[in-house]
């Protein structure tokens, strides 16, 4: 987990100046760590390009640590809660409180883009991990998931 580091310096991060994700198989996010916890904004600011058809591991979880906020910025994402489901659309916020429990996926076959906000800080290294182990996996982010979600208080739904 990363530390927060208080600062009073501005910082302005252009496209792309982020730290950004390989490409390491078809089919998988492009992520954009935009803020970090070093950065010291006490918050996280991740930027995702998902592909068409694209779908974590389609079950229930939640974030023990942190909440989210998700921003669509285009495309659509279905998002599924214990009590229900809503499809997003561009404009559109998902708050995601810490504990609660969600899943999404792009279920179209066009491309979808969505800033996540993470707060408290340190969330975003979760993501850089799991692309790096899918890397090293061949691509097979289901495989390297689960012991990553551990680490970081991330807990897969008892039943769903």
């Amino acid at each position: 987990m990363s530390q927060t580091i208080p600062t009073t310096r501005p910082r302005v991060v252009p496209p792309g100046a982020g730290t950004v994700t390989a490409a390491v198989a078809p089919g998988l996010p492009t992520i954009e760590v935009k803020l970090a916890a070093a950065d010291g904004a006490g918050l996280s600011l991740v930027e995702y390009r998902v592909p068409p058809r694209f779908s974590p591991p389609p079950h229930l979880h939640r974030h023990t640590r942190e909440g989210a906020v998700v921003y669509v910025l285009a495309g659509e994402l279905h998002h599924w809660f214990a009590d229900g489901d809503a499809v997003a659309g561009p404009g559109t916020v998902v708050h995601l409180p810490p504990g609660a429990w969600f899943r999404w996926a792009n279920e179209r076959d066009e491309p979808a883009r969505m800033l996540c906000v993470f707060a408290p800080a340190g969330f975003e290294q979760f993501f850089l991990d799991v692309v790096a182990a899918a890397g090293a996996a061949g691509g097979d982010l289901r495989s390297v998931i689960g012991p990553l979600r551990d680490r970081y208080g991330d807990e897969d739904h008892p039943g769903r």
